[in-house]
């Protein structure tokens, strides 16, 4: 029971951890009685991240009293129902004196989620920052944790229910396609998009027989991600978006005393403050129409194709609270097996 409790959290940190640990999709804040206090769903943190809180933020930046409570040994057919409207899975189940019992979740994972989205996967970068170590070997065939990057991304995908793979490869490509063949040894199946020439991070797209009937995954092939991809997906659909950005929240701290001046006037002071920003996470959920919009006849990086659609506010932002590494550097690599050892 203790996995879905947090008590008295004082930070938007303090739930992060806990549900990331546990993968879950609701955290609820009980007191030292256990009497439930709040609940903080997973996307209720997405929409502060977007607000602009900070992981330092205050919990009750997060914290929604409006949660709904099934009682012990009482009728949930009620209950369940208005949850439903408001699409919710797991609830609190309290006792007379509002303590929390157990949870209940009322539509089971355990069944595998099948997943028809083709994911395209970038792999035919050179690998420039990272040599010595690309020069016989392209990046995604790098191991981390014992197994070469891409190999990771794979696994994980087909734990999420997809099972359609495209890479698309260029430099030393016919290693990645000897690796990794038909994906029939790894549960999925894959086929490749071969680059005569580097197309650009988007640019591969071009290259693809549409049209596709579901929405399409396109990310890099270098990423440590520890978020859930289907549920990105879930919310590119239920916004009716046509470009969905993974965004990774960034926080860095300046060490000093930072000026507000005009022109030569010192109008204020802030402390070491902490700049907050959403940066590319290097996946995204891609409409039909967008990948169509893609050409052959040049090279065409993602932030190209983003910029071409901003404007028609179907552009939007995941937040990913999650672990996530763009594995660009050699020092990537000693921090990506750290974070595959933590699990």
């Amino acid at each position: 029971m203790s996995r879905w409790t947090i008590t008295d959290p004082q930070s938007v940190r303090d739930v992060v951890e806990v549900i990331d640990k546990f993968g879950l999709r609701v955290v609820f804040v009980v007191d030292n009685d256990r009497h439930l206090r709040a609940s903080v769903p997973d996307g209720d943190v997405r929409r502060a991240l977007l607000a602009g809180h900070g992981l330092d933020s205050p919990a009750e930046a997060i914290s929604n009293a409006n949660y709904i409570a099934l009682p012990d040994g009482g009728d949930w057919a009620r209950a369940i129902a208005e949850g439903d409207t408001r699409g919710l899975r797991d609830y609190p189940v309290v006792d007379a004196d509002g303590r929390l019992v157990c949870v209940e979740v009322h539509r089971s994972d355990m069944a595998a989620v099948v997943r028809n989205n083709t994911v395209v996967i970038m792999a035919g970068g050179e690998g420039t920052r990272l040599r010595p170590l690309t020069t016989v070997t392209p990046k995604p065939l790098l191991h981390v944790a014992g197994e070469p990057i891409l190999q990771h991304i794979i696994k994980k995908l087909r734990d999420e229910g997809f099972s359609d793979v495209i890479l698309a490869i260029n430099y030393l490509g016919e290693q990645i396609e000897s690796y990794f063949e038909d994906g029939s040894r790894f549960g999925v199946k894959i086929r490749y998009l071969r680059e005569n020439r580097a197309l650009g991070t988007a640019g591969a797209l071009s290259l693809m027989n549409l049209p596709f009937a579901s929405p399409i995954v396109v990310m890099n092939g270098d990423l440590v991600l520890a978020a859930n991809v289907g549920k990105m997906v879930d919310y590119h659909v239920a916004k009716q978006a046509e470009i969905t950005v993974g965004a990774k929240l960034v926080e860095t701290a300046v060490p000093f005393g930072v000026l507000s001046t005009r022109g030569s006037v010192v109008t204020g002071i802030e402390e070491k403050p902490t700049h907050r920003d959403l940066v590319n996470a290097g996946v995204y959920v891609l409409s039909s129409k967008i990948v169509s919009s893609v050409s052959a006849e040049k090279a065409t990086d993602m932030p190209d194709l983003i910029l071409e659609n901003i404007g028609q506010e179907n552009v939007l932002a995941y937040p990913m609270h999650e672990t996530w590494a763009d594995l660009g550097r050699p020092d990537d690599f000693s921090r990506a097996d750290e974070i595959f050892k933590r699990g």
